[in-house]
C-alpha cells in the first residue's frame, strides 16, 4: 500500500461535495431509493436500495468523471486525457468525453467484460486492451500519459473524483435521513471515500461499511484485517471485475481510514446469489460490483438486525452472457433445472415416447440428446441425456419416478 498523506483526509469536506452535486445538476440522474419490502421480512428491519445502476452509462461512475472533466483547463483538454479502467469508469469518461468534444484514451484489463468494452468504444474514444489485470494496465497507461503528455484521469485517487462520487450518499440520505447503515462496495475507494465523507459529516452516527469481494481485498487487509477470511480464495476471476483492483490510492486510503467503521468480505457465491435475487425480487440488473452490498445482507441478516440499512446497487453493467449463464446456474442450484440420465431401447419413436412421460408429469424439456456411441451398453441400446425444467427437486424425483414406471431406468445426473 503506498503510504498517505497525513493529511489527505482533511483535503475534501462536505461543502466540496455539496458543489459537486450543483455541478451534476442537468448531467446526470438522481436515482432513486427504493425500499425493498423482502429485505425487511430477513432482516427485521428496513433496507433500501440506492439504484445506481439507472445511473446515465450504468453506474456512479458518471458522476466523479465529469466532475473531473469539468475542472480541466482548456490546454489540458487539448492535450487529450487518459485513464485506465475495468469498465464503469471507462464509461463515464467516454460519455462525457464524447460530448464535451476532449480526445480520450482509456486502457482496460484484456478481460474485461465484452458488453464495457464496445459500449466504450461506443463513444469514439480510443480503447486499448492492455494487462491481465488493473495494476498490469495502470503501469501501461503511466507509460502512455507520460510519452503522449496526456492529462491523467485516475478512477479513483483523485479530489474531484472523490467529490463527485460522494453525491450518492447525498441523496441517498435526503431520502432516508435516519439510516443506521450505509453499505458501500470497495475497488479502489472513491465511491466509499466520498460517500463516507458526505455521510458523516451529515449524520455523524451512521454506520459505513465496505464490501469487498474475496478475490480481491487490498483494501480490507490494510485497514481491516480480521474481516478477511483466513483462507485464501482459490478463484482466478471474479463477476465483480469493477471492484477487482489491486492498488490502492493514498486518498482514498487516508479517507477510509478515518471515517469507515467496517469493512466485510463476500464470496463469489453470495454474490452470484445477490444477483439473481435482486432480479427475481426487484426486477433489477446489476453487475456483480453493484451486487455485493446485498451479498453481505443475504448473507449474514442478522449483523443488521432491527436497523434502517441503506445498500448502493452501484452498477448494472453486466454482461448478457454471463447473465445468462449466472441464471440458468440458479436453476440448477436450486433444483429446478435437472439432468435426467434415461436408458432406452434405440428404437423409431423413443425420444416421442420420453417426451411424453416427462410432459404428463409436469416437466418442461430445455434440452435433450440420443447418446448411442459414447457409452458401454448394447449396440441396441441408447441412453438420453435430457435437462428439464422442474417446479422443484421434489417435482424432479417425481419425473424421475414417472420415467421408470414407464419402462425407462433413470437416474438424476449430477454432471
Amino acid at each position: 500500500m503506498k503510504k498517505s498523506r497525513p493529511n489527505a483526509a482533511e483535503d475534501i469536506s462536505l461543502q466540496q461535495i455539496q458543489e459537486a452535486a450543483e455541478i451534476l445538476k442537468g448531467i446526470t440522474i438522481r436515482t432513486p431509493t427504493i425500499s425493498a419490502p423482502w429485505l425487511n421480512v430477513l432482516t427485521k428491519g428496513e433496507v433500501f436500495l440506492k439504484l445506481e445502476n439507472l445511473q446515465v452509462t450504468g453506474s456512479f461512475k458518471a458522476r466523479g468523471s465529469y466532475v473531473k472533466l469539468s475542472k480541466l483547463t482548456e490546454e489540458e483538454r487539448a492535450r487529450g486525457i487518459i485513464t485506465m479502467s475495468a469498465g464503469n469508469h471507462a464509461l463515464g469518461i467516454a460519455y462525457h468525453a464524447q460530448r464535451m468534444g476532449i480526445p480520450a484514451t482509456i486502457v482496460m484489463p484484456k478481460n474485461t467484460a465484452i458488453a464495457k468494452v464496445e459500449r466504450t468504444r461506443g463513444f469514439g474514444v480510443a480503447v486499448i486492451l492492455q494487462g491481465e489485470n488493473m495494476t498490469e494496465s495502470r503501469d501501461f497507461t503511466m507509460q502512455l500519459m507520460k510519452k503522449h503528455n496526456y492529462t491523467l484521469i485516475h478512477p479513483f485517487n483523485d479530489l474531484d473524483v472523490i467529490a463527485g462520487q460522494g453525491t450518492v450518499a447525498l441523496e441517498i440520505l435526503e431520502d432516508v435521513p435516519d439510516l443506521d447503515v450505509l453499505i458501500v462496495p470497495i475497488g479502489g475507494g472513491g465511491l466509499a471515500a466520498g460517500m463516507a465523507i458526505a455521510a458523516k459529516e451529515i449524520k455523524p452516527d451512521i454506520q459505513v461499511i465496505g464490501i469487498q469481494a474475496a478475490f480481491c481485498t487490498v483494501v480490507a487487509q490494510a485497514l481491516f484485517p480480521n474481516s478477511v477470511p483466513s483462507l485464501p480464495t482459490k478463484i482466478h476471476q471474479t463477476i465483480a471485475e469493477g471492484i477487482a483492483i489491486r492498488f490502492s490510492g493514498d486518498l482514498t486510503m487516508a479517507i477510509l481510514a478515518k471515517y469507515l467503521d467496517d469493512m466485510l468480505v463476500v464470496e463469489e457465491q453470495q454474490i452470484e446469489d445477490a444477483i439473481e435475487a435482486l432480479i427475481l425480487q426487484n426486477k433489477i440488473v446489476a453487475e456483480g460490483a453493484g451486487a455485493v452490498g446485498l451479498a453481505i445482507v443475504l448473507a449474514n441478516p442478522e449483523i443488521f438486525e432491527k436497523k434502517k440499512v441503506g445498500i448502493v446497487i452501484s452498477g448494472g453493467n453486466i454482461d448478457s452472457r454471463i447473465l445468462s449463464s449466472l441464471l440458468l446456474r440458479g436453476l440448477v442450484h436450486s433444483g429446478k433445472l435437472i439432468r435426467f440420465k434415461i436408458e432406452s431401447d434405440d428404437t423409431p419413436g423413443i425420444l416421442g415416447d420420453i417426451s411424453k412421460i416427462i410432459g404428463k408429469a409436469g416437466g418442461n424439456i430445455f434440452e435433450i440428446s440420443h447418446q448411442r456411441l459414447f457409452n458401454h451398453i448394447a449396440v441396441k441400446m441408447a441412453y438420453v441425456d435430457a435437462v428439464v425444467e422442474t417446479r422443484s427437486s421434489n417435482h424432479a424425483v417425481e419425473i424421475c419416478n414417472a420415467l421408470v414406471a414407464g419402462g425407462f431406468p433413470t437416474v438424476i445426473s449430477e454432471s
